[in-house]
Protein backbone atom coordinates (compact mmCIF):
# COMPACT_ATOMS: atom_id res chain seq x y z
CA UNK A 1 0.00 0.00 0.00
CA UNK A 2 3.59 2.58 0.17
CA UNK A 3 2.39 5.77 -1.87
CA UNK A 4 -1.32 4.47 -2.99
CA UNK A 5 -1.94 7.68 -1.08
CA UNK A 6 0.22 9.93 -3.55
CA UNK A 7 -1.28 8.15 -6.26
CA UNK A 8 -4.78 8.73 -5.72
CA UNK A 9 -5.14 11.55 -3.01
CA UNK A 10 -1.38 13.66 -4.25
CA UNK A 11 -0.72 17.09 -2.56
CA UNK A 12 1.55 17.79 -5.11
CA UNK A 13 0.82 17.13 -9.12
CA UNK A 14 3.99 17.42 -12.46
CA UNK A 15 2.40 17.12 -15.71
CA UNK A 16 5.30 15.87 -17.86
CA UNK A 17 4.98 17.34 -21.49
CA UNK A 18 2.35 20.00 -20.83
CA UNK A 19 1.05 21.63 -23.77
CA UNK A 20 -0.58 24.94 -24.82
CA UNK A 21 -1.74 23.27 -27.88
CA UNK A 22 -5.31 22.20 -28.05
CA UNK A 23 -3.68 18.85 -29.96
CA UNK A 24 -1.94 17.37 -27.50
CA UNK A 25 -2.61 15.45 -24.10
CA UNK A 26 -0.51 17.53 -22.02
CA UNK A 27 -3.18 20.26 -23.15
CA UNK A 28 -6.31 18.17 -22.63
CA UNK A 29 -5.23 17.10 -18.98
CA UNK A 30 -3.64 20.34 -17.87
CA UNK A 31 -7.43 22.08 -18.41
CA UNK A 32 -9.01 18.95 -16.19
CA UNK A 33 -6.35 20.07 -13.33
CA UNK A 34 -7.25 23.84 -13.42
CA UNK A 35 -9.37 22.90 -10.74
CA UNK A 36 -7.27 20.85 -8.83
CA UNK A 37 -6.08 23.06 -5.69
CA UNK A 38 -2.88 21.93 -4.80
CA UNK A 39 0.45 23.07 -6.34
CA UNK A 40 1.42 21.85 -9.67
CA UNK A 41 4.59 22.04 -11.84
CA UNK A 42 4.20 21.75 -15.34
CA UNK A 43 7.32 20.57 -17.64
CA UNK A 44 8.11 21.27 -21.40
CA UNK A 45 11.47 22.11 -22.97
CA UNK A 46 10.04 23.95 -25.50
CA UNK A 47 7.36 26.53 -23.22
CA UNK A 48 8.54 29.09 -20.94
CA UNK A 49 5.16 29.67 -20.09
CA UNK A 50 1.83 27.70 -20.36
CA UNK A 51 -1.73 28.96 -19.93
CA UNK A 52 -0.23 31.65 -17.25
CA UNK A 53 1.80 29.12 -15.45
CA UNK A 54 5.31 28.59 -15.23
CA UNK A 55 6.77 25.67 -17.50
CA UNK A 56 10.42 23.76 -16.33
CA UNK A 57 12.57 22.77 -18.84
CA UNK A 58 13.03 19.63 -17.16
CA UNK A 59 11.81 17.13 -14.64
CA UNK A 60 14.94 17.56 -12.77
CA UNK A 61 14.64 21.44 -12.24
CA UNK A 62 11.28 20.61 -10.43
CA UNK A 63 11.15 20.29 -6.50
CA UNK A 64 12.51 16.93 -4.63
CA UNK A 65 9.99 14.51 -3.57
CA UNK A 66 6.21 15.21 -5.62
CA UNK A 67 3.74 13.45 -4.91
CA UNK A 68 2.57 12.43 -8.41
CA UNK A 69 3.71 13.10 -11.80
CA UNK A 70 1.25 12.89 -14.88
CA UNK A 71 3.51 11.48 -17.41
CA UNK A 72 2.65 11.62 -21.26
CA UNK A 73 5.29 11.59 -23.76
CA UNK A 74 5.54 8.63 -25.60
CA UNK A 75 7.40 5.15 -24.51
CA UNK A 76 10.42 5.75 -24.85
CA UNK A 77 10.85 8.93 -23.56
CA UNK A 78 8.33 8.05 -20.93
CA UNK A 79 10.91 5.50 -19.09
CA UNK A 80 13.65 8.25 -19.13
CA UNK A 81 11.40 10.65 -17.56
CA UNK A 82 9.79 8.36 -14.84
CA UNK A 83 13.35 7.62 -14.07
CA UNK A 84 14.34 10.93 -13.64
CA UNK A 85 11.46 11.51 -10.86
CA UNK A 86 12.07 7.92 -9.25
CA UNK A 87 15.60 9.57 -8.37
CA UNK A 88 14.19 12.53 -7.31
CA UNK A 89 11.72 10.57 -5.07
CA UNK A 90 8.34 11.24 -6.19
CA UNK A 91 5.80 9.11 -4.79
CA UNK A 92 3.92 7.80 -7.32
CA UNK A 93 3.67 8.32 -11.49
CA UNK A 94 1.11 7.87 -14.17
CA UNK A 95 2.40 6.91 -17.70
CA UNK A 96 -0.08 7.36 -19.84
CA UNK A 97 1.95 6.02 -23.35
CA UNK A 98 1.56 2.62 -24.88
CA UNK A 99 3.82 0.87 -26.58
CA UNK A 100 5.00 -1.28 -24.06
CA UNK A 101 4.54 -4.96 -23.49
CA UNK A 102 0.94 -4.96 -24.90
CA UNK A 103 2.82 -4.25 -27.84
CA UNK A 104 5.92 -6.10 -28.82
CA UNK A 105 9.63 -7.22 -27.36
CA UNK A 106 10.91 -4.10 -27.11
CA UNK A 107 7.76 -2.88 -25.63
CA UNK A 108 8.54 -5.62 -22.81
CA UNK A 109 12.43 -4.28 -22.26
CA UNK A 110 11.33 -0.49 -21.41
CA UNK A 111 8.16 -2.33 -18.94
CA UNK A 112 11.16 -4.07 -17.48
CA UNK A 113 13.18 -1.13 -17.28
CA UNK A 114 10.35 0.56 -15.39
CA UNK A 115 10.06 -2.34 -12.94
CA UNK A 116 13.94 -2.19 -12.48
CA UNK A 117 14.46 1.40 -12.10
CA UNK A 118 11.52 3.06 -11.02
CA UNK A 119 9.21 0.51 -9.44
CA UNK A 120 12.10 -1.11 -7.55
CA UNK A 121 13.25 2.43 -5.99
CA UNK A 122 9.58 2.35 -4.42
CA UNK A 123 8.21 4.82 -6.94
CA UNK A 124 4.75 3.44 -7.55
CA UNK A 125 3.36 3.30 -10.68
CA UNK A 126 0.01 3.12 -12.69
CA UNK A 127 0.08 2.09 -16.26
CA UNK A 128 1.56 2.26 -18.56
CA UNK A 129 -0.68 1.99 -21.50
CA UNK A 130 -3.51 4.09 -19.07
CA UNK A 131 -6.27 6.61 -19.00
CA UNK A 132 -5.52 6.95 -15.52
CA UNK A 133 -7.93 8.24 -12.71
CA UNK A 134 -10.64 10.38 -12.43
CA UNK A 135 -11.44 11.48 -8.66
CA UNK A 136 -14.95 13.71 -8.82
CA UNK A 137 -14.44 16.44 -6.68
CA UNK A 138 -10.36 16.37 -6.07
CA UNK A 139 -10.04 18.32 -9.64
CA UNK A 140 -7.88 15.39 -10.07
CA UNK A 141 -8.54 13.73 -13.48
CA UNK A 142 -5.83 12.49 -16.46
CA UNK A 143 -8.81 11.02 -18.43
CA UNK A 144 -8.19 12.40 -21.95
CA UNK A 145 -11.07 10.85 -23.81
CA UNK A 146 -14.47 11.96 -23.47
CA UNK A 147 -16.35 10.38 -20.45
CA UNK A 148 -18.42 12.33 -18.66
CA UNK A 149 -16.68 14.08 -16.35
CA UNK A 150 -19.09 16.93 -16.39
CA UNK A 151 -22.09 14.49 -15.64
CA UNK A 152 -19.75 12.71 -12.51
CA UNK A 153 -18.62 15.52 -11.14
CA UNK A 154 -20.65 15.58 -8.29
CA UNK A 155 -19.00 12.46 -5.97
CA UNK A 156 -20.52 9.50 -5.76
CA UNK A 157 -20.22 6.04 -4.06
CA UNK A 158 -18.74 3.52 -6.65
CA UNK A 159 -15.62 3.20 -7.09
CA UNK A 160 -14.50 1.44 -10.53
CA UNK A 161 -11.68 -0.02 -11.17
CA UNK A 162 -11.24 -1.58 -15.01
CA UNK A 163 -8.13 -2.92 -17.01
CA UNK A 164 -9.73 -1.29 -19.74
CA UNK A 165 -10.19 2.64 -19.67
CA UNK A 166 -12.16 2.45 -23.12
CA UNK A 167 -14.79 -0.35 -21.50
CA UNK A 168 -15.03 1.53 -18.31
CA UNK A 169 -15.28 5.65 -19.82
CA UNK A 170 -17.67 3.78 -21.79
CA UNK A 171 -19.84 2.09 -19.88
CA UNK A 172 -19.48 5.38 -17.57
CA UNK A 173 -20.95 7.25 -20.24
CA UNK A 174 -24.08 5.25 -21.07
CA UNK A 175 -25.38 5.12 -17.52
CA UNK A 176 -24.69 8.19 -16.53
CA UNK A 177 -27.39 9.22 -18.79
CA UNK A 178 -30.01 8.44 -16.06
CA UNK A 179 -27.89 9.30 -13.22
CA UNK A 180 -24.58 7.41 -11.22
CA UNK A 181 -21.79 8.43 -9.09
CA UNK A 182 -18.89 7.97 -8.83
CA UNK A 183 -16.14 8.13 -6.09
CA UNK A 184 -13.13 6.45 -8.26
CA UNK A 185 -12.22 5.85 -11.52
CA UNK A 186 -9.05 4.38 -12.06
CA UNK A 187 -7.80 2.77 -15.37
CA UNK A 188 -5.07 0.15 -14.68
CA UNK A 189 -3.36 -0.39 -17.96
CA UNK A 190 -0.51 -2.83 -18.48
CA UNK A 191 -0.68 -3.23 -14.36
CA UNK A 192 3.11 -2.94 -14.69
CA UNK A 193 2.97 -2.17 -10.71
CA UNK A 194 -0.57 -0.95 -9.13
CA UNK A 195 -3.10 -3.53 -9.54
CA UNK A 196 -6.56 -4.46 -8.94
CA UNK A 197 -5.76 -6.40 -5.97
CA UNK A 198 -4.12 -3.41 -4.26
CA UNK A 199 -6.52 -1.05 -5.03
CA UNK A 200 -9.68 -3.49 -3.85
CA UNK A 201 -7.79 -3.55 -0.50
CA UNK A 202 -7.63 0.35 -0.26
CA UNK A 203 -11.03 1.05 -0.92
CA UNK A 204 -12.18 -1.65 1.07
CA UNK A 205 -11.54 0.83 3.94
CA UNK A 206 -12.58 3.65 1.97
CA UNK A 207 -15.43 5.49 4.05
CA UNK A 208 -16.99 7.14 0.82
CA UNK A 209 -16.96 4.09 -1.16
CA UNK A 210 -19.84 1.89 -0.91
CA UNK A 211 -19.92 -0.39 -3.85
CA UNK A 212 -17.14 -1.49 -5.72
CA UNK A 213 -16.87 -2.35 -9.60
CA UNK A 214 -14.35 -4.21 -11.39
CA UNK A 215 -13.45 -4.97 -15.10
CA UNK A 216 -10.65 -7.34 -15.77
CA UNK A 217 -9.58 -9.80 -19.11
CA UNK A 218 -6.61 -11.17 -16.91
CA UNK A 219 -5.60 -11.44 -13.21
CA UNK A 220 -2.80 -10.35 -11.38
CA UNK A 221 -3.26 -12.89 -9.08
CA UNK A 222 -6.25 -14.39 -9.16
CA UNK A 223 -6.21 -16.37 -5.66
CA UNK A 224 -5.21 -13.29 -4.09
CA UNK A 225 -7.90 -11.53 -5.49
CA UNK A 226 -10.80 -14.46 -4.71
CA UNK A 227 -9.32 -14.51 -1.23
CA UNK A 228 -9.36 -10.95 -1.13
CA UNK A 229 -13.32 -10.31 -2.02
CA UNK A 230 -14.45 -12.82 0.40
CA UNK A 231 -12.91 -10.41 3.10
CA UNK A 232 -14.78 -7.71 1.43
CA UNK A 233 -17.94 -8.82 0.61
CA UNK A 234 -19.44 -9.00 4.22
CA UNK A 235 -18.59 -5.55 4.58
CA UNK A 236 -19.13 -4.27 0.81
CA UNK A 237 -20.56 -5.45 -2.27
CA UNK A 238 -18.38 -6.47 -4.92
CA UNK A 239 -19.18 -6.54 -8.82
CA UNK A 240 -17.32 -7.76 -11.63
CA UNK A 241 -17.07 -8.56 -15.04
CA UNK A 242 -14.59 -10.83 -16.02
CA UNK A 243 -14.23 -11.07 -19.73
CA UNK A 244 -13.39 -13.69 -21.52
CA UNK A 245 -15.82 -16.74 -21.48
CA UNK A 246 -15.43 -17.90 -24.76
CA UNK A 247 -12.08 -19.69 -26.43
CA UNK A 248 -12.28 -16.88 -28.90
CA UNK A 249 -12.69 -14.33 -26.73
CA UNK A 250 -9.69 -15.84 -24.31
CA UNK A 251 -7.15 -15.26 -27.69
CA UNK A 252 -8.18 -11.62 -28.46
CA UNK A 253 -7.48 -10.66 -24.61
CA UNK A 254 -3.68 -12.90 -25.03
CA UNK A 255 -2.92 -11.02 -28.10
CA UNK A 256 -3.76 -7.46 -26.82
CA UNK A 257 -2.71 -7.61 -23.64
CA UNK A 258 0.10 -9.80 -24.19
CA UNK A 259 -1.27 -12.17 -21.12
CA UNK A 260 -3.12 -15.20 -21.08
CA UNK A 261 -6.62 -15.13 -20.03
CA UNK A 262 -7.68 -16.87 -16.70
CA UNK A 263 -10.29 -19.48 -16.97
CA UNK A 264 -13.47 -17.82 -16.38
CA UNK A 265 -15.21 -20.75 -15.18
CA UNK A 266 -13.45 -21.33 -12.35
CA UNK A 267 -13.87 -17.73 -11.33
CA UNK A 268 -17.42 -17.63 -11.67
CA UNK A 269 -18.20 -21.08 -9.39
CA UNK A 270 -15.06 -19.49 -6.64
CA UNK A 271 -16.18 -15.62 -6.99
CA UNK A 272 -19.70 -16.63 -6.49
CA UNK A 273 -18.86 -18.76 -3.49
CA UNK A 274 -16.83 -15.39 -2.44
CA UNK A 275 -19.82 -13.35 -2.38
CA UNK A 276 -18.96 -11.73 -5.43
CA UNK A 277 -21.73 -10.27 -7.74
CA UNK A 278 -20.66 -11.38 -11.31
CA UNK A 279 -22.01 -9.13 -14.28
CA UNK A 280 -22.39 -10.71 -17.55
CA UNK A 281 -21.32 -7.14 -19.72
CA UNK A 282 -20.79 -3.90 -18.73
CA UNK A 283 -24.91 -2.86 -18.82
CA UNK A 284 -24.85 -5.11 -15.88
CA UNK A 285 -21.81 -4.39 -14.25
CA UNK A 286 -22.90 -0.62 -14.09
CA UNK A 287 -26.66 -1.06 -12.98
CA UNK A 288 -25.46 -3.98 -10.23
CA UNK A 289 -22.77 -1.32 -9.05
CA UNK A 290 -25.48 1.34 -8.58
CA UNK A 291 -28.26 -0.26 -7.23
CA UNK A 292 -26.11 -1.47 -4.23
CA UNK A 293 -24.24 1.64 -3.66
CA UNK A 294 -27.75 3.24 -3.07
CA UNK A 295 -30.55 0.50 -1.61
CA UNK A 296 -30.04 -1.20 1.26
CA UNK A 297 -30.04 -5.26 0.72
CA UNK A 298 -33.37 -7.32 0.15
CA UNK A 299 -34.14 -8.83 3.41
CA UNK A 300 -37.19 -10.56 1.94
CA UNK A 301 -37.23 -11.28 -2.27
CA UNK A 302 -41.13 -10.34 -2.16
CA UNK A 303 -41.12 -7.34 -4.57
CA UNK A 304 -44.85 -5.42 -4.94
CA UNK A 305 -45.26 -4.00 -8.05
CA UNK A 306 -47.21 -0.43 -8.22
CA UNK A 307 -48.26 1.08 -11.64
CA UNK A 308 -50.39 3.35 -13.98
CA UNK A 309 -50.35 0.34 -16.81
CA UNK A 310 -51.76 -2.86 -15.82
CA UNK A 311 -49.50 -4.50 -19.10
CA UNK A 312 -46.25 -2.81 -17.59
CA UNK A 313 -47.17 -4.91 -14.46
CA UNK A 314 -47.80 -8.29 -16.24
CA UNK A 315 -44.60 -7.78 -18.08
CA UNK A 316 -42.60 -7.71 -14.74
CA UNK A 317 -44.23 -10.84 -13.26
CA UNK A 318 -42.60 -12.96 -16.32
CA UNK A 319 -39.13 -10.82 -15.66
CA UNK A 320 -39.81 -11.84 -11.64
CA UNK A 321 -40.16 -14.88 -12.80
CA UNK A 322 -37.03 -15.41 -14.75
CA UNK A 323 -34.94 -14.27 -11.88
CA UNK A 324 -32.75 -16.15 -9.71
CA UNK A 325 -34.37 -14.97 -6.19
CA UNK A 326 -36.79 -12.91 -6.47
CA UNK A 327 -40.27 -13.11 -6.32
CA UNK A 328 -43.94 -11.93 -5.94
CA UNK A 329 -44.97 -10.45 -2.88
CA UNK A 330 -48.39 -11.92 -1.27
CA UNK A 331 -49.86 -8.50 -0.14
CA UNK A 332 -51.64 -8.43 3.71
CA UNK A 333 -55.47 -7.87 3.57
CA UNK A 334 -55.21 -4.65 5.44
CA UNK A 335 -52.72 -3.06 2.93
CA UNK A 336 -55.01 -4.34 -0.02
CA UNK A 337 -57.91 -2.65 2.19
CA UNK A 338 -55.77 0.54 2.52
CA UNK A 339 -55.11 1.08 -1.46
CA UNK A 340 -58.86 -0.07 -2.31
CA UNK A 341 -59.71 3.29 0.06
CA UNK A 342 -57.56 5.54 -1.73
CA UNK A 343 -58.26 3.96 -6.02
CA UNK A 344 -60.86 4.22 -8.06
CA UNK A 345 -63.13 1.42 -7.88
CA UNK A 346 -62.01 -0.26 -11.46
CA UNK A 347 -58.08 -0.09 -9.98
CA UNK A 348 -56.83 -3.66 -9.58
CA UNK A 349 -55.26 -3.46 -5.68
CA UNK A 350 -53.90 -7.20 -5.95
CA UNK A 351 -50.37 -7.55 -6.80
CA UNK A 352 -49.27 -5.86 -9.15
CA UNK A 353 -51.04 -2.74 -8.34
CA UNK A 354 -52.87 -0.95 -11.25
CA UNK A 355 -53.92 2.55 -10.53
CA UNK A 356 -54.86 2.88 -14.16
CA UNK A 357 -54.57 5.93 -16.27
CA UNK A 358 -57.30 7.76 -13.85
CA UNK A 359 -54.67 8.03 -10.71
CA UNK A 360 -53.38 10.85 -9.09
CA UNK A 361 -50.06 11.82 -7.62
CA UNK A 362 -51.72 11.28 -4.16
CA UNK A 363 -52.62 8.22 -5.03
CA UNK A 364 -49.49 7.05 -5.90
CA UNK A 365 -48.37 8.64 -2.46
CA UNK A 366 -50.66 6.46 -0.17
CA UNK A 367 -50.07 3.23 -2.22
CA UNK A 368 -46.11 3.02 -1.51
CA UNK A 369 -47.53 3.88 2.41
CA UNK A 370 -49.27 1.24 2.31
CA UNK A 371 -46.89 -0.92 1.00
CA UNK A 372 -44.16 0.24 3.12
CA UNK A 373 -46.06 -1.17 6.36
CA UNK A 374 -46.58 -4.70 4.70
CA UNK A 375 -44.37 -6.86 6.57
CA UNK A 376 -44.65 -9.53 3.00
CA UNK A 377 -42.96 -6.82 1.00
CA UNK A 378 -39.39 -6.73 0.22
CA UNK A 379 -38.55 -5.01 -2.37
CA UNK A 380 -40.91 -1.70 -3.75
CA UNK A 381 -40.88 -1.52 -7.42
CA UNK A 382 -42.77 1.57 -8.68
CA UNK A 383 -43.27 1.72 -12.36
CA UNK A 384 -43.93 5.53 -12.78
CA UNK A 385 -45.34 7.18 -16.05
CA UNK A 386 -46.31 10.54 -16.81
CA UNK A 387 -48.40 10.47 -19.82
CA UNK A 388 -51.68 10.59 -17.96
CA UNK A 389 -53.58 13.20 -17.40
CA UNK A 390 -53.71 13.41 -13.53
CA UNK A 391 -50.08 13.08 -13.28
CA UNK A 392 -47.88 15.87 -12.86
CA UNK A 393 -43.81 16.38 -12.17
CA UNK A 394 -45.12 16.82 -8.32
CA UNK A 395 -44.71 12.84 -8.79
CA UNK A 396 -41.19 13.82 -8.55
CA UNK A 397 -41.12 14.67 -5.02
CA UNK A 398 -43.70 12.24 -3.40
CA UNK A 399 -41.13 9.44 -4.96
CA UNK A 400 -37.72 11.40 -3.36
CA UNK A 401 -39.95 11.90 0.00
CA UNK A 402 -40.82 8.10 -0.44
CA UNK A 403 -36.85 7.11 -1.02
CA UNK A 404 -35.61 9.42 2.21
CA UNK A 405 -37.98 8.16 4.60
CA UNK A 406 -38.78 4.11 3.45
CA UNK A 407 -36.27 1.42 4.80
CA UNK A 408 -36.80 -0.99 2.38
CA UNK A 409 -35.21 -1.25 -1.35
CA UNK A 410 -36.92 1.43 -3.71
CA UNK A 411 -36.88 0.87 -6.78
CA UNK A 412 -38.63 2.98 -10.07
CA UNK A 413 -38.94 2.41 -13.84
CA UNK A 414 -39.68 5.68 -15.31
CA UNK A 415 -40.99 5.97 -19.07
CA UNK A 416 -42.04 9.58 -20.53
CA UNK A 417 -41.46 9.32 -24.40
CA UNK A 418 -38.93 11.93 -25.33
CA UNK A 419 -38.29 13.29 -21.93
CA UNK A 420 -37.33 10.01 -20.42
CA UNK A 421 -33.89 10.38 -19.43
CA UNK A 422 -34.36 13.35 -18.39
CA UNK A 423 -36.47 12.73 -15.85
CA UNK A 424 -34.75 9.65 -14.60
CA UNK A 425 -31.77 11.92 -14.24
CA UNK A 426 -33.83 14.30 -12.13
CA UNK A 427 -34.93 11.68 -9.80
CA UNK A 428 -31.13 10.23 -9.50
CA UNK A 429 -30.40 13.29 -8.33
CA UNK A 430 -32.89 13.45 -5.92
CA UNK A 431 -31.94 9.95 -3.99
CA UNK A 432 -33.90 7.87 -6.40
CA UNK A 433 -32.64 4.54 -7.72
CA UNK A 434 -34.15 4.41 -11.40
CA UNK A 435 -34.15 2.41 -14.42
CA UNK A 436 -35.52 3.22 -18.11
CA UNK A 437 -35.74 -0.25 -18.94
CA UNK A 438 -38.05 -2.74 -17.16
CA UNK A 439 -35.81 -5.80 -17.63
CA UNK A 440 -32.86 -4.17 -16.60
CA UNK A 441 -34.48 -2.70 -12.92
CA UNK A 442 -35.63 -6.79 -12.42
CA UNK A 443 -32.15 -8.09 -13.05
CA UNK A 444 -30.77 -4.92 -10.50
CA UNK A 445 -33.84 -5.54 -8.14
CA UNK A 446 -32.73 -9.97 -8.01
CA UNK A 447 -28.94 -8.65 -7.42
CA UNK A 448 -30.66 -7.05 -4.05
CA UNK A 449 -32.44 -10.21 -3.32
CA UNK A 450 -29.29 -12.17 -3.83
CA UNK A 451 -27.03 -9.70 -1.87
CA UNK A 452 -29.84 -9.59 1.04
CA UNK A 453 -29.22 -13.81 1.18
CA UNK A 454 -25.59 -14.52 0.86
CA UNK A 455 -25.58 -11.80 4.14
CA UNK A 456 -28.16 -13.59 5.49
CA UNK A 457 -26.26 -16.82 5.33
CA UNK A 458 -22.95 -15.59 6.61
CA UNK A 459 -24.49 -14.15 9.76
Amino acid sequence: MKNIESLLFPKSIALINASGHKARIGHTILQYLESWPGPLYLVNPKEQEIMGRRAYADVSDLPDAVDLAIITVEAHRAVDAAKKCAEKGFGALIILASGFSEVDEEGMRLELELKEHVIARGTRLLGPNTLGLFIPGTGLDTIFVEHGDRMFAVPGDVTFITQSGSVGVEALGVSGIIGGGLRAFIGMGNRSDVGENELLAYFAHDDRTRCIAVYLETFQNGLAFIDLCRKITPRKPVVVLKAGRSDVAQRAIASHTGKMASPVDIFYGTGKQAGIILAKNEEQLTDYAKILSREPPAADPGVAIVTFAGGYGIITLDLISEANVLEVACLSDETVSRIKQCTPHFASVMNPIDLTASADNIMMAKSLEALEEDPSVGIIFCIAFFAPLKIDRGLIEILAAHRSKTKKPFVVFVAYGPFTDEIAHTLYDKGVTVFTSLSRAVRAMDILAQRGRYLQFRQ
